[in-house]
């Protein structure tokens, strides 16, 4: 069975190639829509505890906000460049356009905090930078907040990873073998029940 500790070494010795796509990743899935698909957090964990052991952790939070922050701004442009039209996207109407009106109006009136919060929320923060890009909410008023919540997003997710992927490595090193032995056990007792039942 592979060493867990040794495939996260070796992974970890391409850390440029880590960072990159964490960069991308963060850009990729704050873009207008697309998080829903693609939730970043995801990307960021494996990446965290990768990196644990190395100074490039610290790099690893940068990349993931400057992608967040690049990604926002992508889903702002288009919201401000399609405004009232962004009601007839095949995005708003899955979602309906009720929600999309909602949305815009709720950001004209708690701009700067619902975007630090939407932030933290997969899917949601995709459609309340459109939103606010639709809205009449000034550049500079969003250039703060989602800079501000892309660095708690980064943080939160690059430091709480390598923090819990550490201790769960841990664990997983001192219980490897009863952890397996009782899953097996589990496993066989299922396969058992199930044929009992189709026997029965």
């Amino acid at each position: 069975m592979p060493d867990i500790n040794q495939i996260l070494d070796t992974v970890g010795h391409h850390g440029g190639l880590i960072l990159a796509v964490v960069f991308i990743a963060s850009i990729v899935e704050a873009a207008f829509g697309l998080g829903a698909l693609l939730p970043g957090e995801t990307v960021l964990v494996l990446a965290a505890v990768a990196l644990a052991p190395s100074p490039l952790l610290m790099l690893a939070v940068l990349a993931a906000a400057a992608g967040a922050f690049i990604g926002d701004h992508i889903g702002f442009l288009i919201g401000r460049k399609l405004g009232a039209r962004m009601a007839g996207t095949a995005v708003v109407r899955r979602i309906g356009t009720d929600r999309w009106d909602a949305a815009t109006e709720f950001v004209k009136r708690r701009g700067f905090w619902l975007i630090v919060i939407a932030r933290l929320l997969p899917g949601v923060r995709t459609l309340v930078a459109a939103a606010a890009g639709a809205s009449d909410m000034r550049y500079r008023r969003f250039a703060l907040a989602t800079g501000t919540a892309a660095s708690i997003w980064s943080v939160l997710w690059v430091m709480g990873g390598a923090a819990l992927g550490s201790a769960f490595l841990e664990f997983a090193g001192k219980a490897a073998v009863p952890t397996l032995a009782a899953v097996a056990v589990i496993v066989a007792g299922i396969v058992a029940v199930r044929r009992a039942l189709r026997s029965a």
